[in-house]
């Protein structure tokens, strides 16, 4: 199984990576089989939001050498400490998620703040979060490799908008994990689902260039 994370406080963001993803896992034909689920989960506001995806690789073409069970086969839902790639859509959101990190785990954090107020402090519960720098530390003990990024802020200035963060996001995670993602299929994808296929599409491609 190859496990993916997405972890933030936009519905639509989350959905529509999850459902981008899932896509990719139904046509590649090195997936066997792809499931996918998403979460709401309860949280003072009520925004906290929880997809993940799971893709049985064909073992003939690319093994990852793990033990599961049938169950585990069948859950739509990443056992504890088995994420292969986390897409963390807001920072303290992906901290709340530490549960699936470990060694074998990347880490693609959008290091824009959602909620700021409720970020740095709880004034009723009189609880100081963790600063960015402080997340990050964290995330860099625990995950083999973390790549920490404002991509909101980078959407802005290369389109005007914060609307493409996520998709610069998930072309850093294509373009780390190019044994397992395709990007021609994945462009195929995007212009598919997305609106405005050309912007989608050249957002894509500048997350594909932030990795060597």
């Amino acid at each position: 199984m190859y496990n993916i994370l997405v972890t933030g406080v936009d519905k639509r963001e989350v959905s529509f990576l999850r459902n981008i993803l899932k896509e990719y896992g139904d046509r590649s034909i090195l997936i066997e089989k792809a499931v996918g689920s998403t979460l709401d989960y309860e949280s003072k506001k009520k925004r906290s939001k929880l997809a993940f995806i799971r893709y049985l690789i064909d073992s003939r073409i690319y093994s990852l050498d793990q033990n599961y069970t049938i169950e585990d086969l069948n859950s739509s839902k990443i056992p504890i400490r088995d994420a292969h790639l986390v897409f963390g859509l807001e920072p303290l959101e992906t901290l709340k998620n530490l549960k699936f990190v470990s060694e074998k785990t990347v880490v693609i954090l959008n290091t824009h703040q959602i909620d700021l107020k409720q970020s740095v402090q709880d004034t009723k519960k009189k609880i100081k979060y963790p600063s960015i720098a402080q997340i990050v530390d964290i995330l860099d003990q625990l995950a083999r490799k973390v790549f920490a990024l404002d991509f909101n802020e980078l959407s802005i200035n290369y389109f005007n908008s914060q609307n493409y963060s996520t998709i610069i996001a998930l072309g850093v995670g294509v373009k780390e994990f190019r044994d397992i993602f395709y990007e021609k299929l994945m462009l195929t994808i995007l212009r598919e689902f997305h609106e405005d296929p050309s912007r989608c599409i050249r957002a894509f491609e500048l997350g594909i260039s932030l990795i060597d």
